[in-house]
């Protein structure tokens, strides 16, 4: 219903909007609280809903008009969760590219991991997140903190697709959870709306702002038996007509985790500010600084073709095969003494600024920075039987930093009987990457064991600098300037064309190691067009059918720091993705329902031998990388009680133009053909407030190797818990608890490629999965 008048009342907010022309509505962060809303519209009885919007969480409710001479009044009281009868399902994204139509409208598959999932799910860090977002994947690189995001089989890169607000933002490194409103993903391509990005899909972390009202929570948590972790939550508005708001989270655990002797350690400042000029012009920033210690951690896993001690790179070992995943919880598939420090500093400012109901305005930046000391032990296969040598991984980057910028104007225009959204906008990021003056020793030897039998080792004599004599190694900068335009036709049909103009430049740098002098070494200065088109049919308001094309421009793959590849720490030069997509939406009615099928293909790149030499190799495409598959996901409530959140993934990746026979064509090695998981939620009948929660995620056979000969079996993993709120001390108090991976099943949370080429000494890398694990937290909202 367009055109209708929406009032929002609570204690100390009243609040007006107007249904846009598809008769959606949205009060953007009024804060917790009782309100009602009152809906009018000419020719149509007025309509009221009552309900409670607890601390940090939203709720998506629909208004049904009824003709005049008949009555209509709901009143709705929220459940403690913050959940509806939609469950988690959000309808909208945050304002941005995207423009301004419901997710419903937009010919893409795109999900939402909102906060009171976020919370109820006690998730802290990214690895965590993605479990509750079924159609996403990851690779897990040095650790559960440091990995790479991923949809429909295509690896993330480490910042063309992360955003904070929409401004660019590097992954791999600490990045917690408990600041962010939440985490939207859209799956596959999205370099015409974005500019220049891998086809992994964009991950969008939504910060927390100030509320309307105050408000402030104070989380008390244990995890594993011994991490004990206080995490408090304020925000809230002040001064003359509320001008000034303010949100921070101030974060801090320790303990020991899964592994006796191990630590982790995490502590997160966060601070959000705005100022609001007038009812249309506000100002805003956020600085955040967050520190996590990760020691004692299992290591991870290589084999493959690995090179005996004293062989040559031409002269591998046998085909070593992945054995069965061992039990994480085991001293010595890791060191305390080894693993990962991080610290991730972050810093942006927008202006943002509302020309009047249906334009509106945004330019910001943003400048982080991540401090990284990685000595990780990896275990090396020496056999079949379960041998391996272990090493401290080196070689890492130490430091990366990202300098963004995003602006946008969004519209809708009436003209012609037709209505467009369209967005014009521009944003872009520059990218250094640093590298130490004097590389560590590689792979400094701690000792030798077995998978039967590790061991605890003393630490080596060699130590590993820690973020000292470091220099520039290389500096991607890029823009896209990007225009949007959604056309709705009178009837059905609506078209969504988009298009960026992108320009990408790169500077790789040498050091002289006498002189420390830093030369430009090599470099590339590339432009061109990422263009999209889709049509969609609608025959009903809540329900789309669509058909996508979209041609990527993306930045060159970043080559690893290993001391024997010649191009070293340097990027390559930009290279092009296309992909193919339908798909069907449905609303909310009472499952939102989200299907397509899609075929995406780009350039692939690795690590080869270098001009047929035994001890030097290079970093550069060899192939293609052609993914096609199908998707399901499912979100709503059934029966009042019973709220689901499940996904389905079908996935054919295969590797081509390989140019060696054992691998052109062969499935790419650690995704999975199959793979689903499933978050449900029943609210207990007769007991106020209280929820079951439980959870299973299924990962299908996946490759080992590149010549597709040995494969993993598949797992299951399942999480049970509940959670309860009640008055306590005045307070409204809510405990959630929840046991994860409940049968303790061994598995591996991802298996990563190494050479593709079958020529040289392969690293193909396994981590091992989360043993069972207890997460208990009380909050208390005031």
């Amino acid at each position: 219903m367009p055109g209708a008048q929406i009032n929002l009342d609570g204690a100390d907010v009243h609040l007006s909007t107007v249904s846009d022309n598809t008769g959606h509505y949205a009060f953007p962060s009024p804060g917790s609280g009782s309100y009602t809303i009152t809906a009018q519209k000419p020719g149509f009885n007025p309509v009221s809903l009552t309900f409670v919007v607890p601390a940090g969480t939203s709720l998506t409710e629909d208004l049904n008009f009824t003709t005049l001479n008949s009555s209509s009044s709901v009143t709705v009281h929220a459940a403690a969760s913050g959940t509806s009868a939609a469950g988690y399902y959000v309808g909208t994204v945050d304002r941005g590219v995207l423009g301004d139509s419901p997710i419903l409208d937009q010919p893409y598959t795109i999900t939402v991991l909102p906060s009171d999932q976020i919370a109820n799910t006690q998730v802290k860090n990214l690895r965590d997140a993605l479990k509750y977002l079924p159609l996403v994947q990851f690779t897990e690189q040095q650790g559960p903190e440091i990995i790479r995001p991923a949809t429909r089989g295509m690896q993330g890169s480490i910042a063309q697709n992360t955003r904070m607000d929409g401004l660019a933002m590097a992954i791999t490194g600490g990045n917690p959870m408990e600041q962010y409103q939440e985490l939207q993903v859209e799956n596959g391509l999205g370099a015409p709306v974005y500019g220049p990005a891998n086809p992994s899909g964009m991950f969008d972390f939504v910060l927390k702002r100030p509320t309307e009202a105050r408000t402030t929570s104070l989380y008390l948590e244990q995890d594993s038996s011994t991490v004990g972790t206080a995490w408090l939550d304020s925000g809230g508005r002040g001064g003359p007509h509320k001008m000034f708001g303010y949100r921070t989270n101030l974060l801090y655990g320790d303990g020991t985790q899964f592994v006796q002797a191990s630590r982790l350690r995490r502590r997160l400042a966060m601070f959000a500010g705005d100022v609001r000029f007038t009812d249309r012009t506000t100002l805003d920033a956020h600085y955040s600084v967050y520190d996590i210690v990760q020691r004692g951690y299992p290591g991870w896993f290589t084999y493959g073709q690995n090179t005996p001690a004293g062989g040559t790179t031409q002269n591998p070992a046998p085909d070593f095969i992945l054995p069965s995943a061992p039990d994480p919880t085991v001293r010595g598939f890791g060191q305390a003494y080894a693993g990962v420090n991080l610290t991730t500093q972050s810093t942006s400012v927008r202006f943002l600024h509302d020309f009047s109901p249906n334009w509106h305005a945004m330019a910001g930046g943003l400048g982080q920075r991540l401090d990284r000391f990685i000595d990780t032990p990896v275990n090396v296969l020496t056999n079949n039987a379960g041998a391996y040598r272990q090493s401290l991984a080196t070689g890492f980057a130490p430091r990366f930093r990202v300098e963004s910028d995003l602006g946008y104007i969004t519209g809708t225009v009436n003209k012609w009987g037709l209505r467009q959204n369209v967005v014009l906008g521009s944003e872009g990021y520059r990218f250094n990457q640093y590298a130490y003056t004097a590389p560590p020793a590689a792979n400094v030897l701690i000792g030798n064991a077995s998978i039967s039998d590790p061991l605890v080792l003393p630490a080596p004599s060699v130590g590993l600098p820690k973020n000292v004599n470091i220099y520039q190694s290389a500096v991607v900068e890029q823009q896209g300037f990007n225009l949007g335009d959604m056309i709705y036709f009178p009837k059905y049909f609506a078209v969504r064309v988009a298009a960026s103009q992108d320009f990408i430049g790169v500077d790789n740098n040498t050091l002289n190691t006498t002189t420390l002098a830093q030369t430009r070494s090599s470099g590339s200065n590339k432009n061109g067009v990422s263009p999209s088109a889709s049509v969609m049919f609608k025959p009903v308001s809540w329900m789309t059918a669509y058909g996508t094309f979209a041609s990527s421009l993306q930045q060159g793959d970043i080559a690893p720091g290993s001391a024997n590849v010649v191009n070293a720490n340097q990027s390559l030069d930009p290279y092009r993705s296309k992909e193919w997509e339908i798909g069907y939406k449905t609303d909310a009615r009472p499952l939102a329902i989200t299907a397509d099928l899609f075929r995406i293909s780009r350039p692939f790149a690795n690590t080869v031998s270098y001009n047929g030499s035994t001890t030097e190799n290079i970093f550069k495409i060899v192939g293609n990388q052609v993914n096609y598959g199908a998707e399901l996901q499912a979100q709503g409530t059934l029966f009042r009680r019973l709220l689901i959140d499940a996904g389905f993934t079908a996935l054919n990746a295969r590797l081509n133009d390989t140019q060696i026979a054992a691998t052109n064509g062969k499935r790419f090695v650690g995704i999975p053909g199959y793979r689903t998981g499933t978050y449900s939620e029943y609210r207990v009948p007769g007991v106020s407030r209280l929820s079951v929660t439980g959870a299973w995620e299924f990962i299908g056979q996946r490759p080992q190797d590149d010549e597709n000969l040995h494969r993993t079996p598949g797992s299951s993993e399942f999480d049970l818990g509940f959670r309860y709120s009640r008055p306590l001390f005045e307070k409204l108090a809510t405990l959630r608890f929840n046991c994860q991976n409940i049968t303790d099943t061994h598995y591996y949370s991802t298996i990563a490629a190494g050479d593709i080429t079958g020529t040289n000494a392969s690293s193909n890398t396994a981590h091992l999965g989360l043993p069972r694990t207890i997460s208990t937290s009380l909050q208390f909202s005031f």
